[in-house]
Parts: structure tokens; C-alpha cells; sequence
């Protein structure tokens, strides 16, 4: 089901820019519902404020709502006892919403069922998954797995949707994306029967971790975490605005629609995940363990090194090179394949198991963060210096690797002797 959910929520975000830019920001806006109040809203809080700026606060506000009804989606599921009710009510709410964005009237009133719908469906699954393991190791090379999963949608649905609105045009392409949703319920439903992940077999020991050094462990988690994102996350927003004006995407003369480098994001993580996974194998193979918070860590310089290569690609003058746009995805994307499923690791293995799914959703927020940051940070874009623009981002992460620096990685120190202690007594 993640397939399909990333397939859909990806190929609307790779067009959503583009879309707002094109045909429904365009004229006097009374031909869009909203769309007025959103433009004098913003202008009163940021000043005046040109199209690409409103665009990036309106992409930055969809994707902000999506991530904020994780957790709520999240706890839904644990009082419901039933994350497969909870992940059907997700997709019944992404059909509506997409339904809606099917006519340029309703298209932003469309984005909100859309948006809370997707987060209820995603506070569930990575609950699903996270509960199928009680070793660390195994729970970070499933969620790893999962990753590369899902990111098999988030190739296809850019790719897919991005060629259907080239062609045939940007309605054509939210009907794939409500197909593909459609099609996850139906595949879903069918294992309705059997039995359900979220009462999973192996049952998991409550953690033996003292609640507070735990507690302060997954919010310095969480936190490096949501920095790390506020960066990643314009990856779908500005970047792909930038790219357009700044990067020669002429392939033998054929021009690559912008909204596959979303559809390269994903193929490059898998990429990134198949190679990262050797590496780990190869490292156990000589009894080294790289932990978690040591990938967090990691990923965090990576994702900061991503940001400082768009900084010095716009630094020049004139149309940049593709090599450029995939040096930067390159360093992001291996930043991802590092953070994302060693976050969620530590969550699972640290949060009490009866508010896993609250915490879990929790977070998730960091999409929430991001994309109020992303939004908002994206009206500076024709501003400030572009490189500038560009190192804002590489702060964000590199503020992510220094506190788990100088609070993740001492927390970690402080957990495992207290795990000592414990076992030993």
C-alpha cells in the first residue's frame, strides 16, 4: 500500500509548483477558491509577496498538513486497535481529495482532504512495519527494506504523472495518482482477512530504558532529525524552480520534464540503499556495528554537503551542467537512506510500546516542520542571493549534526550504561 500512497502523494508533489504557477495562480485568482484569501493572508503577514513566493508558501502549507496528521493518524490507530480501519479512512480521504483537484475551482480546497487523508494512512503502515521486529538490527534494515519500497512509488509516480501532464496535461495526470490510490486499497483490502500487522507475532519486551534520559534521546532524535528535512524537503519546492531556470536539461534534444528529478530522487535512493546495505554487511563481517545516532550523524554532514554544491553551482553565471542538479541529489538522497530508517530505529526501540504509534508519529512531524520552513523560507528565494538562499539550507542540516554531536551521542552513552546496570542486576 506504501507503493501506491508514494506513487500518488509523489506525483501530485512533483507538479504541485508547477501547477500553482501555470494555471491556478494566474490572473486575478477568483477562478480558484481560496486562492485570494491565501495571496492577501500572506501578503499581510510577509508583504508583498510575487507568485513563485505564494507558490512555495502554498506547497509548503499542503505538505505541512499532510505531515501534521501523522500523528494524530498515528494515535488514531492506537485507540482503534485497527490500523487497517485507520489506513482505509486514509486512502478514502486521498480519492476525495484528489477528486476535488480535478477542476481548478477546487483544486486548493481538494489539497486539504488529500493532505489529512495521506497522513492518516501514513501514521499506520511504518507502525506496521516497526512492530514485525524486536532485534535493533533486524528493526533498521527493515525499515531500510521499506524504505526501498517505497521509493520504488516515488519513481514511478513522477515519472508517470510527470509525463501524463506533459503530454495530455495536469488533470489527466491526478487521475493516475487517484488510480494508483484506488488500486493500494483494493491490493490492502484483499489481505484483510489474514492476519493483521498491527498485533504483530513477535512481541517485544517492554524497554528497560529510565523514562527520562529515554524521553531526552528520542527529542534530540527527533529534532536533528526535523533540521535534517527542513533542508531535504525543498528538494520537491525551490529546487525544482531553480532547476528549470538555472540547469540545461536538453538530453539529445529532448527536453526531461522538471518533475522527474522527483523520480530520479527516488531511483537514486535506491541506488543509495542497495549500495549502503553492502556496506553494512561488509562492516559486520569484521564486527563493526555503525549505530543509529552514528548514521543520523552522518547523514546530516551529507545532506549540509548537498546544499553547499547548489551554492557553489549558483555562484556561476549562466546554465548549469545536469552533473551539477545530480552531485546534489546524490549527497541528499544518501543522507536519507541514512537518517530516515536509523531515526524511526530509535524510535521503535526506545518509545514505550503502548505510544509507539503516537511517537511515531511524532515523528513524522518532521515533514510538518519542513515544509512550514521550505514554504515560508521559499518567498526569499528571488530576495536574497541565491547562494545564500542555498546555504540557509546547509546550516539547517549541519545544526542537525552538531546536536547529535554534542547531546545525541552523549544521551546514547548515558542509555547504555544504564542498560548495563539493569542487565547485570
Amino acid at each position: 500500500m506504501e507503493f501506491w500512497e508514494r506513487f500518488a502523494m509523489y506525483g501530485v508533489k512533483s507538479l504541485l509548483v508547477v501547477i500553482l504557477l501555470d494555471r491556478i495562480l494566474t490572473g486575478d485568482l477568483s477562478h480558484v477558491a481560496g486562492a485570494a484569501m491565501v495571496r492577501d493572508a500572506s501578503a499581510a503577514l510577509f508583504g508583498p509577496v510575487s507568485r513563485t513566493g505564494l507558490a512555495s508558501q502554498l506547497y509548503g502549507y499542503a505538505n505541512a498538513l499532510l505531515y501534521l496528521s501523522i500523528p494524530f493518524g498515528g494515535l488514531v490507530g492506537d485507540l482503534l486497535g485497527s490500523r487497517r480501519a485507520a489506513v482505509a479512512c486514509g486512502g478514502a480521504g486521498m480519492l476525495a481529495g484528489l477528486a476535488l483537484m480535478l477542476r481548478e475551482h477546487s483544486f486548493l480546497i481538494g489539497l486539504v482532504p488529500f493532505a489529512i487523508g495521506t497522513g492518516l494512512l501514513k501514521g499506520n503502515l511504518s507502525v506496521q512495519i516497526g512492530m514485525l521486529f524486536r532485534d535493533e538490527a533486524q528493526r533498521r534494515r527493515g525499515f531500510t527494506v521499506y524504505l526501498g519500497f517505497l521509493n520504488a512509488g516515488v519513481i514511478c509516480g513522477p515519472l508517470l504523472c510527470g509525463a501524463v501532464a506533459a503530454y495530455a496535461g495536469p488533470t489527466y495526470a491526478i487521475a493516475v495518482a487517484a488510480a494508483a490510490v484506488a488500486i493500494g486499497l483494493f491490493f490492502y483490502a484483499r489481505r484483510a482477512g489474514r492476519n493483521d500487522m498491527a498485533e504483530p507475532a513477535p512481541v517485544r519486551a517492554a524497554p528497560a530504558n529510565a523514562p527520562i534520559p529515554a524521553t531526552a534521546m528520542l527529542i534530540v532524535t527527533m529534532v536533528a532529525v526535523y533540521l535534517c528535512f527542513a533542508a531535504y524537503e525543498q528538494l520537491g519546492n525551490i529546487f525544482l524552480v531553480w532547476a528549470r531556470a538555472r540547469v540545461d536539461l536538453n538530453l539529445a534534444g529532448w527536453t526531461m520534464p522538471v518533475a522527474w528529478f522527483l523520480s530520479l530522487d527516488g531511483l537514486v535512493t535506491l541506488g543509495l540503499i542497495a549500495v549502503w546495505q553492502m556496506v553494512l554487511r561488509l562492516l559486520d563481517r569484521r564486527g563493526i556495528a555503525v549505530g543509529a545516532v552514528m548514521q543520523i550523524f552522518a547523514g546530516a554532514l551529507l545532506c549540509a554537503g548537498g546544499y553547499i554544491v547548489l551554492a557553489i553551482g549558483s555562484a556561476y553565471g549562466g546554465t548549469l551542467s545536469l552533473p551539477w542538479a545530480l552531485s546534489y541529489l546524490v549527497l541528499v538522497d544518501a543522507a536519507i537512506v541514512l537518517i530516515w530508517p536509523s531515526g524511526l530505529s530509535v524510535i521503535a526501540e526506545t518509545a514505550p510500546r503502548r505510544l509507539v504509534g503516537l511517537w511515531t508519529g511524532l515523528f513524522y512531524l518532521h515533514g510538518f516542520f519542513a515544509h512550514l520552513w521550505v514554504g515560508m523560507i521559499g518567498i526569499y528565494y528571488e530576495r536574497v542571493p541565491t547562494p545564500l538562499f542555498w546555504l540557509l539550507h546547509a546550516a539547517m542540516a549541519g545544526g542537525g549534526a552538531l546536536l547529535v554531536l554534542i547531546a545525541g551521542i552523549p544521551m546514547l552513552r548515558v542509555l547504555r550504561a544504564r542498560q548495563a546496570i539493569t542487565t547485570s542486576a
